[in-house]
């Protein structure tokens, strides 16, 4: 059985073709003649030679080369022969009336798009959830600290808050969805409280192996200016005392947001009775 060859997997195919498509390229350069079709062939070679290049039949393949090679002598003959220039417009200008045939024949049977569907709830609100979180990535420029409530609101309703406590960090809660910068802040509070008992356990470690290397500088009466276990022992202090300071503070910080709920709670009964008709 005879082996299939294709040519676009064989070499000297493909040079002869890449030597045919640069030699008509080459022709299409702008030269002092007066030539304004050439910028018009050039696309249409490379147009060509993409539509062709994944032939596999040898007698097309025949036909295809066949015509390269007749376009490069026309190109080649149309600087000092006018018909044969005559001849280059004339194939430009049809190969563009087709290409525009062709375009409009396919704007009449393309389909007309359907309608677009309409959201269905659970979308709606994932939308309108991504919005308010690209809302809300950035703190408002003319926001006041929290602790500074509660504040007069006129005749709107006023919404209690809610003390929510996040793994031992207070903040309070209006309402949902949670605005991104809040969310930002009590993850890199939290991070840092983390790495710091990360840190901790670490320096716990090297405090044991401190006290092995003074175990042995005893054995071997070894002195030493100052003891192994000091640095990393004085380490464990500033990070423990960071950590109390960091609990400290959400302690502090609890008690006075509870202080504002409780506040908050007290007028909005308060005008909540004015509001009630008398009767």
């Amino acid at each position: 059985m005879h082996k299939v060859l294709v040519p676009k997997y064989n070499g000297a195919h493909r040079f002869a073709c890449l030597a045919l498509y640069r030699a008509l390229l080459r022709q299409c350069r702008p030269s002092a003649a007066d030539t304004p079709w050439l910028g018009e062939a050039e696309p249409l070679i490379r147009w060509n030679f993409r539509k062709y290049k994944k032939l596999q039949s040898p007698s097309q393949t025949a036909n295809a080369l066949k015509a390269g090679y007749e376009a490069l002598d026309l190109l080649s003959s149309s600087h000092t022969n006018q018909h044969d220039a005559h001849q280059i417009t004339t194939l430009i200008a049809q190969a563009r009336s087709q290409k525009d045939k062709y375009a409009a024949m396919q704007r009449k049977i393309r389909p007309v798009a359907p309608p677009a569907k309409p959201l269905t709830p659970k979308k709606a609100r994932k939308e309108e959830s991504i919005r308010f979180q690209e809302e809300t990535n950035q703190r408002h420029p003319n926001a006041t600290s929290i602790l500074n409530r509660p504040r007069p609101l006129g005749d709107k309703k006023r919404n209690v808050p809610v003390l929510v406590n996040a793994r031992g960090l207070p903040f309070l809660r209006y309402k949902k969805p949670q605005p991104r910068n809040v969310s930002s802040v009590i993850r890199t509070k939290l991070g840092r409280r983390w790495n710091w008992i990360e840190r901790r356990d670490r320096l716990k470690i090297e405090l044991l192996f401190a006290k092995d290397e003074e175990e042995w500088d005893r054995v071997t009466e070894t002195k030493e200016p100052s003891t192994w276990s000091e640095h990393p022992a004085n380490a464990i202090v500033d990070v423990n005392a960071k950590i109390a300071h960091f609990d400290m503070h959400a302690k502090e910080l609890a008690d006075n947001m509870w202080k504002i709920v409780l506040a908050e709670k007290a007028l909005a009964e308060e005008e909540a009775s004015q509001k009630q008709p008398k009767q």
